[in-house]
């Protein structure tokens, strides 16, 4: 499997010379395998992905805030009818789904009515596609500590597990992070939530998101293979992040950037 993050940042886009080594695409990641597709959300990354025509691909919606669907119309790929697109969420209903995606993306806050438009675009109930892909590999969702709710994902597939957790405030809900920690032990790669610094945490409680120290500790509390910060601060510039990344206390935590490739 290929991990593929074609949007790293969170909030908001940014586009300015101190943010292009990290990217200032807002999160998307992609998990390439030569039997399947599968992309977690789509911010303003999304437009970077390649649509595979050979293999199903599959598009997972963690939650529906804007950093996390601003994506979807810009990716011209999915204007093309024969690309097909199943979309889903461990969070809610197809019909709910699909009720965003109508309201998201329609005049007046959109020029055309993307999902009436995109007769290639099919909103399936999560375990509909659990169900299509147990042949191919194992993906499952599990909860997220998150305003308005998020949930996670895990892949499995020839021994190879990845976990991805944006979006997930630690520390808050013990339950939630006893399950988190449950599911990515022993995993190759674990996808966390660095929006913020520990420091910067007190302020900020009850906005969802994570700390770059606590990635650390998550993954030594899993023994995770491999963890990749993700969900940058769009005020977090590259040499902040290279600072950051220097510091680093462990050998397997890593920054994700945008147009990073990391094989399994």
């Amino acid at each position: 499997m290929d991990i593929l993050f074609h949007g790293v940042r969170g909030s908001t886009p940014t586009a300015h010379e101190n943010f292009l080594k990290y990217g200032g695409s807002t999160t998307c990641t992609e998990i390439l395998h030569k039997e399947f597709q599968i992309i977690f959300d789509a911010g303003t990354g999304f437009q970077n992905v390649s649509i595979q025509k050979d293999r199903p691909t599959y598009l997972v919606f963690s939650h529906f805030h804007y950093d996390h669907i601003q994506g979807l119309p810009f990716n011209y790929e999915i204007f093309d009818p024969s690309n097909k697109v199943t979309i889903c969420s461990g969070l809610v209903s197809s019909k709910e789904l699909r009720e965003v995606f109508v309201r998201a993306f329609q005049p007046m806050y959109f020029p055309i009515p993307l999902v009436d438009t995109l007769k290639n675009l099919k909103f399936v109930d999560f375990s509909i596609v659990q169900e299509d892909m147990a042949k191919l590999c194992v993906l499952e969702t599990i909860k997220l500590n998150h305003p308005g709710g998020a949930a996670g994902y895990i892949v499995e597939k020839n021994d190879r597990k990845v976990c991805c957790f944006l979006d997930h405030e630690y520390g808050q809900l013990e339950k939630v992070d006893k399950e988190l920690i449950s599911s990515a032990n022993n995993c190759d790669l674990v996808i966390w939530d660095g929006m913020f610094l520990d420091e910067e945490l007190p302020p900020k409680k009850g906005w969802g998101h994570s700390s770059i120290e606590q990635g650390v500790s998550f993954s030594d509390a899993t023994n995770c293979k491999s963890l990749a910060i993700a969900h940058h601060s769009p005020a977090r510039t590259d040499e902040q992040l290279k600072e950051h990344s220097n510091n680093l206390k462990s050998d397997k935590v890593f920054f994700a950037y945008q147009g990073l490739s990391h094989k399994l």
